[in-house]
C-alpha cells in the first residue's frame, strides 16, 4: 500500500488562519465589551504612530483589542473571561488605563496553529413523528381504521 500526503498551498493555509483570527477577535470584542469600552482593534500605520503604538503592533493586522475597563473591573477578570471562552491570547497586557489582548496564530516549532475555539456541540436529530395531514383550513385529518362493521 502506498500512501500520499498532500498539503494545501501556503496561501490557503494563511487565509484559514486569518479568518480564524478575525473570528476570535470579533468574539473577544463581544466578550470584552461587557467589561468596558473597546477603544482599538485595527489601526492604520499613521494612527498607530499617532497614538504611540509600537512599530510591529498586532493592531496593524487587526489581531488585537484594547479595552478601557469600567471602574472596579480588573485586567485579570477580562483575561479569565476570554480564556473561559476558549480564546488563545498571544499577548495579555495590563497597560494601566486599559487592557490589551492579541490573538493567534500561535507557533509551535515550525508548525503554525490557529488560535481556534472548540467546535460547537453536535446538533441533536429531531424526533421522528408519524406523518399527519392537515387540510387547507388547518384541521387535522387522521385516518383511523374502523373497529368493526357493527360500529364498536
Amino acid at each position: 500500500m502506498i500512501a500520499a500526503f498532500v498539503s494545501a498551498p501556503a496561501a490557503a493555509k494563511s487565509a484559514d488562519v486569518t479568518s480564524l483570527v478575525a473570528r476570535d477577535v470579533a468574539r473577544a470584542s463581544a466578550i470584552a465589551a461587557g467589561f468596558g469600552a473597546i477603544t482599538s482593534i485595527y489601526r492604520t500605520v499613521e494612527h498607530n504612530r499617532a497614538v504611540g503604538g509600537v512599530v510591529n503592533s498586532y493592531h496593524l493586522q487587526g489581531r488585537a483589542i484594547d479595552v478601557a475597563r469600567r471602574a472596579g473591573v480588573t485586567h485579570a477578570q477580562i483575561a479569565a473571561a476570554l480564556h473561559r471562552a476558549g480564546l488563545t491570547m498571544i499577548e495579555s497586557l495590563d497597560e494601566g488605563d486599559h487592557s490589551h489582548f492579541a490573538f493567534g496564530p500561535v507557533t509551535e516549532g515550525s508548525q503554525q496553529i490557529a488560535a481556534a475555539s472548540p467546535p460547537p456541540p453536535p446538533v441533536p436529530e429531531p424526533p421522528k413523528y408519524p406523518h399527519i395531514l392537515a387540510d387547507d383550513h388547518g384541521t387535522l385529518r387522521i385516518d383511523i381504521p374502523a373497529a368493526n362493521a357493527s360500529g364498536r
